[in-house]
């Protein structure tokens, strides 16, 4: 059965910082969850630092795009290239600290990072990161159509990365005039990244996020003059309390309590600031 549209949000980039644009989604405005933040972003020079995260998994998929790559540090010794088209999850589970900047000042770096919530019995995994370069994220490719699986599966390809949460995230181009049907869990949601479509007779277009009812495992997307590039995002909620403290994402505030002394005792590992 085909799904409806819930709700509809549009959003526009805002600079955060200089050389620092966003569009951000968060579960505590729109129920996105398992997912809890949504951002597209352009980023062209280092702006964080390294910084603790725990109780979820960060994804940064790099868009195929980009005209720069990123590059992951972590203090368990990972140090990675994001190239354009590639796949980052830094699972943070306990705790981990990290740090994300664009490979080279200067130059823009085209992206998403998502937060995926753990459920309870895995909010404390051991941190671990999981990467895919471009080459290696699975497409399907047929006449007018693209899919490239950043996570999860399409037909007969899946995602060399295995989170603790199983999600699907499918990045999707459609040329004029086409249509995809794809599958969705009970949590559905369409994030226009560029151009224009049609969703169950609504326009949809870039910065558009789409979030579907419950009910219905399939969604169908047609273009007509332009071609469209989206992202779609799936999953089953957890449906347990959440408890957000900053980079940290707990199910109770005794487990947020707990996850600030550990990093305060130093272990959540220790990283150089570059």
């Amino acid at each position: 059965m085909e799904k409806q549209i819930k709700h509809i949000s549009i959003k526009h980039f805002e600079q955060n910082r200089s050389g620092f644009s966003t569009v951000n989604h968060f579960n505590n405005e729109i129920p996105i969850e398992p997912f809890l933040a949504f951002t597209e972003y352009h980023m062209n020079r280092p702006i964080f630092g390294p910084h603790p995260h725990a109780g979820v998994s960060v994804i940064t998929y790099i868009h195929p795009d980009s005209k720069g790559g990123f590059i992951n540090r972590d203090s368990l010794g990972d140090h990675s290239i994001i190239d354009a088209g590639g796949v980052h999850v830094t699972q943070a589970g306990s705790g981990i600290q990290h740090d994300e900047v664009p490979e080279t000042t200067g130059v823009d770096s085209h992206g998403f990072q998502i937060w995926v919530n753990h459920s309870d019995k895995n909010r404390l995994v051991a941190p671990k990161a999981l990467h895919a370069n471009s080459n290696q994220v699975p497409e399907v490719v047929t006449e007018g159509k693209k899919v490239r699986v950043i996570h999860g599966n399409y037909g007969n390809k899946r995602s060399i990365l295995q989170m603790v949460t199983p999600v699907t995230l499918l990045d999707v181009y459609l040329e004029p005039y086409q249509e995809i049907e794809l599958e969705g869990e009970e949590m559905t949601f369409v994030y226009v990244v560029s151009g224009s479509g049609e969703v169950a007779e609504e326009t949809i277009s870039s910065q558009h996020l789409v979030l579907f009812d419950e009910e219905g495992d399939t969604i169908k997307i047609k273009t007509a003059q332009d071609p469209i590039n989206f992202t779609l995002a799936s999953g089953k909620p957890h449906k347990e309390p959440i408890v957000y403290g900053g980079p940290y994402v707990m199910t109770s505030q005794e487990q947020l309590e707990a996850a600030k002394r550990r990093f305060g005792r130093g272990e959540m590992g220790e990283l150089a600031i570059l």
